[in-house]
């Protein structure tokens, strides 16, 4: 936190003590305001904030006492250092007990003052920090390497937990990248079975040929290229888990093979004759309906109540919005850490282009804009999404209705988008400044330099 961003507040009915501490804060460059009366200097916090303030206790009008009531039933961590001039330490220690963060006695020397003030403000930087983390921490992501925070990612991990610790098949729904593999690999990683294997394969990837090769394996010779014997994912897997994905693209033929393999809890290698105990747990994926598949019957109804013991759907991250700023953060700092890469974040208005997209590619689409942002960005705060945006587009995805031949600037959409999310939180800076994603007094001074512009 830089001396010239600050914005301290400074309140005494001395004009010599005012114009002392005016000069020497111009001389390190803080931003200080200095008030004679502590109902102005009041007013002007209500409208503009700060960072800090420093009070004396005596004062007409309105005592330091009263004036600290005041401020901390607006702003319960201000920092507030009170200056007292009387035989004075029980007066700094009954304004400690009101909240005061320090005091210093009158006459004061300058030097020991921006000691004080540097030292509660870094405490207080410490502090924002250190909550954030925890937030993050606590909110942003599940035990199970899932981000989310939303009712319905709360429910699916509730399921995930209960269903887990069982070795019953499970069909996992959803569109394509919204990360049903994560689902799986939960299931299996907080299972009995996490010590055994864990075999993932594309049902969709092979021809049916292949697939059974690769599923249940074969004998030397068994087929034109077959030089050796090969054991088959299922068999490797035993003890463990087999996730078979986008499992809706298998053949008649391969379900019914697939099915008397789970039911016999056997596998025969392709050119054998001899059964090989396996003992699975099948977890599968698809991104269509299979019950409606069953009703059209383009998928055989025994196989998928055999697969079907529990469903557990992903949501689409249309349906989890207020996850996207939490996901964002993630992989920002997941591809800053990769290339090594000075980046923060996406500027206001971005992050509220990137909250109302569409995203019909779901997590995977969004992790994949993410990562070319951070790799062609030039600067720590980055745009959305590249430099080839046209104004009238961002307005759009930004939700914000203009007449067709007025491109806004963006400060003036970040004011825009500021007041809405602060109308949304009741005015509530606390809960607008998380929403936003940026601390307490970043948002202070976006709201003086909107206030400062009109």
């Amino acid at each position: 936190m830089q001396a010239s961003d600050l914005r301290i507040l400074f309140v005494d009915d001395d004009s010599v003590t005012c114009s002392v501490m005016q000069r020497n804060c111009d001389r390190v460059g803080y931003q200080c305001h200095v008030f004679q009366s502590p109902i102005e200097c009041l007013e002007d916090f209500e409208k503009r904030g700060a960072d800090l303030l420093v009070t004396d206790l005596r004062m007409p009008e309105m005592s330091g006492f009263d004036l600290l009531n005041k401020i901390r039933e607006v702003d319960a961590d201000l920092p507030v250092l009170v200056m007292t001039g009387y035989s004075s330490v029980e007066n700094a220690v009954e304004a400690m007990k009101l909240g005061a963060t320090d005091f210093i006695k009158k006459p004061f020397d300058f030097e020991e003052l921006k000691l004080i003030i540097d030292r509660n403000l870094n405490t207080v930087r410490l502090k924002e920090e250190n909550q954030l983390l925890k937030k993050r921490l606590q909110t942003g992501r599940n035990r199970f390497g899932m981000i989310g925070d939303t009712p319905i990612m709360k429910s699916l991990f509730a399921t995930v937990e209960k269903v887990a610790t069982v070795s019953c098949n499970v069909i996992i729904t959803g569109d394509s990248g919204t990360g049903k593999e994560l689902v799986a690999r939960a299931l299996h990683d907080y299972s009995p079975r996490k010590e055994a294997p864990f075999v993932v394969i594309d049902c969709g990837a092979l021809t049916e040929t292949l697939l059974e090769s690769e599923l249940f394996g074969h004998e030397k010779g068994s087929f034109t290229g077959a030089t050796q014997r090969k054991r088959g994912l299922m068999e490797q897997a035993s003890g463990g888990t087999l996730f078979l994905d986008e499992i809706c693209n298998i053949s008649d033929a391969m379900q019914m093979k697939l099915m008397r393999a789970l039911e016999s809890q056997t596998i025969t290698r392709v050119g054998s004759t001899s059964a090989i105990p396996i003992d699975l747990r099948i977890i599968t994926a698809s991104n269509r309906d299979l019950e409606a598949m069953v009703k059209k019957e383009e998928f055989r109804h025994d196989f998928y109540h055999r697969l079907n013991v529990v469903n557990i759907h992903v949501p689409a991250l249309t349906a989890r919005r207020e996850d996207i700023p939490s996901l964002v953060e993630h992989f920002v700092a997941e591809f800053a850490d990769r290339y090594k890469r000075q980046i923060k974040g996406f500027d206001t208005v971005s992050m509220n282009c990137i909250y109302n997209a569409e995203w019909p590619g779901n997590i995977r689409e969004l992790r994949n804009i993410v990562e070319r942002c951070v790799i062609l960005s030039d600067s720590p705060v980055m745009s959305w999404p590249d430099q080839q945006t046209t104004p009238q587009e961002l307005q759009n995805n930004a939700s914000m209705k203009f007449p067709e031949d007025e491109f806004p600037s963006l400060e003036r959409l970040e004011k825009e988008y500021i007041e809405h999310v602060l109308e949304y939180s009741g005015g509530k800076k606390t809960k607008a400044a998380n929403i936003l994603g940026i601390d307490k007094t970043t948002l202070w001074r976006k709201l003086r330099r909107f206030n400062q512009a009109e």
